[in-house]
């Protein structure tokens, strides 16, 4: 049914963008972890001080009880009703990324994890602002992927993010990322 404005469509529109990227030359790139490796590069550090994302699921939080960590989890968070556009009709769905990020995977103290974290966040709002190449931009998704959200992702934007340590010593950390994705009905 190419209908459906799709809870579906928007949260596996959001796993393909940062999980497969797009693919240049036969090659996939602009992947959530080709970015962490950029930013490795920048810094100057190795995977065991910012690794790359182990797991990523849509539609299930495991979070802390996942098998492999980082963890990226994407999952619907529910919708606003339908909006009349100038041209179609559109609706609005929230979409939450948490990442969890173990004590046990980053070398180095309480204090390195916290850094940790908080350049997973920077590297998640990084990928969502960016602007080429063409067509593959991040506040559309990809154009919305290769799935049922192909062609009607208006808009992906970051609505906030925090990161929230656990109480135990040393800690672990939760980065949430709330999305909201506009995606359009099909002509």
């Amino acid at each position: 049914m190419a209908i459906v404005y799709g809870n579906e469509a928007a949260v596996e529109a959001v796993r393909e963008f940062l999980e497969d990227g797009y693919v240049v030359g036969g090659t996939p790139t602009g992947r959530l972890n080709d970015l962490l490796a950029t930013r490795r590069t920048e810094l100057g550090v190795t995977t065991a001080v910012l690794p790359d994302v182990a797991l990523f699921e849509s539609l299930w939080e495991r979070d802390i009880q996942a098998t492999r960590f980082p963890y990226l989890s994407v999952s619907h968070d529910g919708c606003t009703g339908e909006d009349d556009g100038p041209n179609s009709r559109m609706v609005d769905h929230s979409i939450v990324l948490s990442l969890v990020v173990l004590n046990a995977n980053i070398a180095g103290n309480e204090r390195a994890v916290g850094l940790a974290a908080a350049r997973y966040a920077d590297v998640i709002r990084a990928l969502f602002f960016r602007r080429l190449p063409r067509g593959k931009q991040g506040w559309t998704l990809n154009n919305g992927g290769t799935g049922e959200a192909t062609g009607r992702v208006i808009r992906a934007s970051i609505d906030s993010q925090e990161t929230i340590a656990s109480a135990s010593t040393p800690p672990n950390y939760l980065v949430l990322t709330r999305l909201t994705v506009r995606m359009q009905e099909v002509y």
